[in-house]
């Protein structure tokens, strides 16, 4: 496979609190390959991470914690899904 130049990045469900409309569940993951998706992510949700998953894509580092990750809310106020969006390290 040809290097795309871009980082994998994981897109895991931290947790929910109610219930998520598109059946996101604590602990789901999903890896994100240039722009190809492993598995299903609402799209509103999609729409609030990606402008950090391309960060993570491009090797870009956020200002705060490792700079590898970061934690960030769904936009469905009355049933909050967190997730975690991080750099997939790649075996050398």
């Amino acid at each position: 496979m040809q290097d795309s130049g871009m980082d994998r990045v994981r897109i895991r469900v931290k947790s929910v609190a109610g219930e998520c409309q598109a059946g996101h569940k604590a602990g789901d993951e999903i890896i994100v390959d240039n722009v190809n998706l492993s598995g299903y992510l609402c799209p509103h949700a999609l729409h609030s991470l990606w402008p950090f998953v391309l960060t993570l894509q491009m090797r870009g580092k956020f200002a705060w914690g490792n700079g590898d990750s970061a934690v960030l809310a769904c936009p469905d106020g009355e049933n909050l899904a967190l997730f975690e969006v991080s750099r997939v390290k790649e075996e050398q």
